[in-house]
């Protein structure tokens, strides 16, 4: 019989510990391979607030009652309580009738990894879509297993036990389906909504350009150090970076400025995992429908990992999942101070570090590069009596005392416009005669 893989990981401050287990037959599980994927799982526990005291990866055919054979599970549960284990996290999605059996059995509570991706998704959650659209995740994952959650997810605490509103999870099937018909009320109010206030953000007219990327791979570090180029950057506009697995879902929005003076609206959006349960689809939805309005997209890599490729599968067949794609794309391939030689960056391909600073100066030109491929210079003659003309574009950009001049006929503006705004003031383009 495998014995359990100790780690040795100090877990007097954690109110849960687990045991992480997987079974697999072949040499991968979730796209990766065993061993990265059980790295992959106990750094979700982490990101839950737990820790994880040992581990077990056995090569076989799953049980389809205990998941593992029974005979192993008495042998991990004998050695719960000398390793100070409160629970069993399993690397796969259990059935209904594994969990009870599981728990039936051990006496403790039982968590797999699609519940441990909601979990941490809900307490990070602060939008009100974001939490109606997790809440609903974790209902319909219970109506689906109702006999695993009848008991110690009926009395006891921790986490998997609460809602994003830090109330317990209904049990009961008649209460889940009526909370389920409310939360599909309240979230077709809370989507039209968003698109009201969508509309009201598009009269803005300012470039948007959006980071995605695998989980921890340095998105909002990245965004960070490009906020710092902003000669009016505070510290208050920072955005808070955590080194743990999905630190971000809602999303962050920061204005900053390009090398030409032309201000661009930054926005982070939370991190890629590989084999993304479908009932979490949704939750994501929301966060990823920024990218359907984004002018320039950065998509971010681990340049330093093994599963680069690994990483470009997985954000394509998720943003094609929910029905978005990419359009304008940059490339970023992050952390490449871990590497023993840097690859040449490229319009389309940028190599930098975030921690060092490396090239961040390369990826902005680029960005305004991407942003400017097709736009027009020219100049515009404003007359004094359409002053809000000119008030309205100083909105948008900074516009310096060298990029006009007053002239008996108005104010003439040297400018680059985008094509959409090129149309609205053509009447204003200044004749060369």
């Amino acid at each position: 019989m495998k014995r359990l893989k100790l780690t040795n990981k100090d877990i007097s401050h954690f109110d849960e510990v687990a045991i992480a287990i997987a079974v697999c037959e072949g040499e991968k599980i979730h796209a990766l391979s065993v061993e990265d994927s059980m790295i992959e799982l106990k750094e979700l526990v982490q990101a839950s607030g737990c820790e994880v005291a040992a581990e077990l990866i056995l090569h076989k055919k799953i049980d389809e009652d205990y998941y593992l054979d029974r005979d192993t599970l008495e042998y991990v549960v004998d050695q719960m309580d000398s390793l100070g284990a409160t629970m069993l996290v399993f690397i796969d999605e259990l059935t209904g009738k594994q969990m009870k059996n599981i728990e039936d059995l051990s006496k403790k509570k039982v968590v797999d990894r699609t519940m441990l991706l909601l979990e941490i998704l809900s307490a990070r959650s602060n939008r009100r879509e974001c939490k109606l659209e997790i809440e609903k995740s974790q209902l319909l994952y219970r109506l689906d297993k109702l006999e695993a959650f009848q008991g110690i997810y009926k009395y006891g605490n921790g986490i998997c036990v609460n809602n994003p509103n830090q109330r317990r999870l209904l049990t009961d099937e008649e209460k889940i389906r009526e909370k389920l018909d409310s939360l599909e009320v309240e979230l077709s109010i809370t989507v039209k909504n968003r698109f009201v206030q969508r509309s009201r953000k598009l009269g803005n007219e300012l470039p948007l350009v959006t980071c995605i990327g695998y989980t921890n791979s340095g998105k909002s570090s990245i965004m960070n150090q490009l906020l710092k180029l902003d000669p009016d950057h505070t510290e208050e506009s920072s955005i808070i970076v955590k080194d743990k697995m999905l630190s971000t879902l809602d999303v962050s929005l920061r204005k900053s400025t390009l090398p030409n003076g032309s201000e661009y609206l930054l926005v982070d959006t939370v991190g890629f995992v590989s084999d993304l349960p479908e009932i979490m689809k949704d939750a994501f939805r929301s966060t990823f429908e920024e990218l359907a309005y984004a002018d320039l997209i950065l998509t971010v890599y681990d340049s330093s990992s093994e599963d680069v490729d690994l990483q470009r599968k997985v954000i394509d067949d998720t943003l094609n999942s929910i029905g978005i794609v990419k359009k304008n794309n940059i490339n970023v391939y992050n952390k490449c101070d871990k590497l023993a030689l840097i690859p040449d960056s490229t319009d389309e391909k940028v190599y930098i570090s975030a921690k060092t600073g490396y090239n961040l100066n390369i990826l902005l030109d680029t960005i305004q590069n991407s942003l400017f491929k097709y736009k027009i210079e020219t100049t515009l003659l404003i007359p004094y009596k359409e002053f809000e003309i000119f008030n309205e574009i100083r909105k948008n950009r900074i516009i310096d005392l060298e990029d006009f001049i007053h002239t008996k006929d108005g104010i003439e503006l040297n400018i680059v416009l985008t094509a959409s705004e090129f149309e609205k003031y053509k009447d204003f383009v200044k004749s060369n005669s």
